[in-house]
């Protein structure tokens, strides 16, 4: 049995795997939707990167930068993956407490890359977690900044071009995402026996990439020929079978009617979902999936952990569900997944449960993989393609 609903006392129960095949239909038909035109509730953003060469060798330079924290490493690709120096850390001057401007956002980022003492002329992979539209050259415009972060002087300009710029040494510049970062870095640790990968993250927010046939992206403007990675943003998909606490949740929200399905999955939702189904408890302010996995990891039918746990593998069912949507857009060949996130890799049984739903949805032969420094690894990857 699951845990009492919020407001009409029902038995909540996990999804069955109709349900879950009802999901997996709905979001491989809003991919078909994002892939042939713009505005569709799943994006499907080209992000002009073809998958890495597993010949191709050479240097590059990495930021990876997102929420408020930022690393820096020199990278060697070779056939493997090589961190020659770093990562070193810092924390981005963002806004939040005074005021900041371009020149310092960038030259902060500049001043790490310039302590890794790597030569001149080598090509930078930025992997930049905010909302950017990539142009086909492989820079990105900013579109608006999130996580809290008040830069002002950035909105609607290259990063890839400014950092450079605060580098103070030309030379070419990628620019993609995490999750994109996490196909390209995957696709290296996966080797050669597994054709066709899925970029995922499931933390404090949900996102999925793939590589996808140019040929089967009507909106693609440039001639592309092969693969080419695809940031689908799913986690604004609108999925069938959400609960009533769903709805409320939804509603408190700050973006009421958007990212459903990360609502619905995601860490940093998962205990405003839990304190929904369980009024009578008081998650510390700020509460996280750890506050979910510590109930859910409580022996016993208390409410609370009942609920927790019907929370997770409702989650990690409906990952599965999304997973094996993405793999049917696929051609055949064995499937990497590389997932990165703390709620993916930390909830107790979460990875296994993720596996088990995708054997019983009748995907492909596939893999769940996690490689080391992934971001670094992908953005260095970018930069050498």
């Amino acid at each position: 049995m699951g845990p009492t609903g919020r407001r009409t006392g029902e038995r909540v129960q996990d999804l069955s795997l109709d349900q879950l095949n009802d999901i997996r239909i709905a979001l491989r038909e809003r991919i078909s939707q994002g892939l042939a035109g713009e505005g569709a509730q799943v994006a499907c953003l080209p992000a002009y990167l073809s998958r890495p060469d597993s010949e191709k060798h050479g240097e590059a330079l990495v930021v990876d930068a997102g929420g408020t924290n930022v690393r820096a490493a020199w990278v060697r690709l070779s056939g493997k993956a090589e961190i020659l120096k770093g990562p070193l850390s810092g924390t981005l001057p963002d806004g939040r407490s005074r005021p900041v401007h371009a020149p310092e956002f960038f030259g902060y980022q500049s001043d790490l890359l310039r302590q890794l003492g790597a030569p001149e002329g080598l090509p930078m992979g930025y992997c930049f977690s905010y909302p950017a539209q990539v142009e086909p050259g492989g820079d990105a415009r900013l579109t608006h900044w999130t996580k809290g972060i008040k830069v002002t002087g950035v909105v609607g300009e290259l990063v890839g071009q400014a950092l450079r710029a605060a580098y103070g040494q030309p030379g070419p510049v990628k620019v993609l995402n995490d999750t994109v970062a996490a196909l390209l870095g995957g696709s290296i640790f996966a080797g050669p026996d597994y054709t066709q990968h899925i970029g995922l993250i499931v933390g404090t927010g949900n996102n999925m990439a793939a590589f996808l046939p140019a040929s089967r992206i009507p909106k693609l403007q440039v001639a592309w020929d092969g693969l080419i990675a695809v940031n689908l943003e799913s986690g604004n998909f609108h999925p069938p079978h959400l609960h009533e606490v769903d709805e409320a949740v939804d509603s408190i929200s700050d973006n009421p009617g958007k990212q459903r399905y990360e609502k619905a999955v995601s860490g940093f939702y998962l205990p405003q979902l839990l304190q929904c189904l369980c009024p009578h408890l008081r998650l510390p302010e700020g509460a996280s999936s750890k506050e979910v996995v510590e109930w859910a990891d409580k022996p016993g039918q208390e409410p609370a952990s009942l609920a927790a746990r019907w929370l997770l593998n409702r989650s990690a069912d409906m990952v599965a569900a999304g997973l094996a949507a993405v793999s049917d857009h696929l051609d055949e060949g064995n499937l990497a997944i590389q997932a990165e996130g703390g709620l993916f890799w930390k909830a107790t049984g979460y990875r296994d449960r993720v596996e088990a739903t995708l054997r019983q949805l009748r995907t492909r032969n596939f893999a769940i993989i996690r490689g080391e420094e992934v971001n670094l690894v992908g953005a260095a990857a970018a930069a050498l393609a």
